[in-house]
Parts: structure tokens; sequence; C-alpha cells
């Protein structure tokens, strides 16, 4: 059994016109590229992480055919909410959509713990913070004074599920863990201090991958799954 990652899939086949490869070449038929590479590399008994941006979809029952896509794929998926997750509703409600539309194999992250063998995992949407300076007295204080609630949640019913540590900790969260001057942020901190073993994260696409962090952060590894940045392919985290 492995633990994959594979965030910002922007699936848009409920909304055709939503499609990223307007975005440039990169972004060429990538629907049937992470069909083929996801099928390609992920086996049944696998889980992957979708750390948000999953569905161009304004409200979830237009994005069913996005859903079904995921569901149909190999493996047991979790998903996290991204900042284009419009769809996103209370986890209650998503759940009785799927249970519904038959949907299975797709499961939700937020501020809970799910176990997949010896690894504990958890998550969030996190923030964008462009610089340390930035939120204060902006219109996005209050997400992010919310959001990092939810990092603190988080890591709390990780240590509460798991307080000798025996289990690998896992967090997905959309946001990338630094600023775009390179300086690691309050959440990135907050993981650290909080025992996380390996952060998985997307957002970052195109340019943007210039201010990609992988590697070791005061004993988390963070590991970077925006999908054009992994070439559509679902990376191994354990």
């Amino acid at each position: 059994m492995s633990i994959y990652a594979l965030a910002d899939l922007h699936l848009s086949l409920s909304c055709p016109n939503k499609s990223m490869e307007v975005f440039g070449h990169s972004w060429g038929d990538y629907i049937s590229r992470v069909k083929e590479n996801w099928e390609s590399t992920v086996k049944e008994n696998d889980t992957v992480l979708i750390p948000g941006d999953i569905s161009w979809a304004t409200y979830i029952d237009k994005a069913e055919e996005d859903f079904r896509f995921i569901s149909e794929l190999p493996g047991r998926k979790l998903l996290c909410r991204g900042n284009h997750d419009y769809w996103w509703t209370t986890i209650k409600k998503m759940e009785e959509f799927f249970a519904e539309k038959g949907l299975a194999g797709l499961e939700f992250v937020r501020t809970n713990v799910i176990p997949v063998e010896d690894t504990l995992i958890t998550g969030t949407r996190g923030w964008m913070i462009e610089t340390k300076e930035s939120i204060e007295g902006s219109d996005n204080k209050k997400i992010y004074e919310r959001e990092k609630l939810r990092i603190k949640m988080c890591i709390d019913v990780l240590n509460e599920a798991d307080p000798g540590h025996e289990k690998e900790h896992i967090f997905m969260i959309h946001y990338p863990p630094i600023t775009a001057k390179k300086d690691f942020t309050e959440f990135a901190h907050m993981m650290a201090e909080g025992g996380v073993d390996i952060c998985v994260y997307g957002h970052l696409h195109g340019k943007a991958h210039k201010k990609v962090y992988e590697g070791d952060f005061e004993g988390t590894e963070f590991i970077c799954a925006s999908a054009d940045y992994v070439d559509f392919r679902p990376v191994v985290i354990c």
C-alpha cells in the first residue's frame, strides 16, 4: 500500500469553458493525462491525497461529472478544500450528495483525522501569504486567523489520536508554506512545532513554481503536489 498526492486537478467536465488549457501548453489535454498517469501509477489498495482545487464547478450538483471521474480512478481518495472549490459546503451535505449519486471511494479531510495504515492524515485549506506584513490590516486577516485556528485543531486531533507519535503524521493543505519572499509562514512553524512529519500542498502553477519549497523544515518534510509541477502524475508520499 502506498500513499500518493496530486493537487489542483481543476476538473472542468461539468463546465468545459473553465478548462485550464487556456493557461498554456503545459496544461494541454491535462484531464486525459491525469487519467492515464493515475491509472498507470495507483493501485486499488493505494490512497491518493488531493489537497484542493478539485473542480471548477460553483455548486456541488454541477460537479457530479468531475467527482465521478475521480471516483472511477483506482484507490482511496482523500479530498481537502482549495481556494477555487466554491462547490464546497458542509461535510454532511457533501457526504449525502456522494451517497445519493453513488460516488464511492471519496472522503473529506477538514480538521479531522483519517487513519491510513501506519499514518494519520488531517488537513485544511490554509491561506496565501504573500508577505508577513500583507496580512496585518488586510481584508484577509479574518480568514487567516480562522485558518490558523483550523491548523491548530488539525495538529491537536493528530496528537490526541496518537499521543505517543507512533504513526506518521501527514498534513494536507492547499497553500504553500512560504511567502513570496521565501519566508516560512506561521502555518509552517505551527506544523513543525506540532510534530507534523509530512506536509503536502499545491496551489502553485506556471511561473509560480519558483515559489515551491520542498524538503525539511525543522523536522517537517514539505512536498508540492501541484498537478502541473509534477507533470500530472500522482507523486508518492510514503
